[in-house]
């Protein structure tokens, strides 16, 4: 794993995070939230807004959106939401890979 996704986790597991239950995940579901926090985006330079995309056993997907700071190792921000189906625009960014970084 590449030090930004092993950050990321870490931050997550000592951070209570807001999880969201949907049955179909949307690109544009995804960039309103991010737009909703563009001021802690730009509140510092090194402020990365990502997605990190798991496949859970039941065939469903657990997708971690969030903003984090690798110079802190601190997730600025996130939640994570669980779903059974991602449109196509997002099974396309996660196709390779897990973790999706967003300018």
């Amino acid at each position: 794993m590449d030090p930004i996704t092993i950050g990321i986790i870490a931050a997550l597991a000592m951070l209570a995070v807001e999880v969201v239950v949907i049955a179909y995940l949307t690109y544009n579901f995804i960039v309103n939230w991010f737009r909703n926090r563009s001021p802690i985006k730009e509140q510092d330079k090194d402020n990365i807004a990502f997605t990190l995309k798991e496949n859970l056993e039941s065939g469903n997907f657990r997708l971690v959106q969030g903003v984090f700071n690798p110079s802190t190792e601190k997730l600025v921000d996130g939640r994570v939401i669980e779903t059974k189906e991602l449109d196509e625009k997002m099974s396309e960014l996660h196709s390779e890979n897990k973790l999706v970084v967003y300018n």
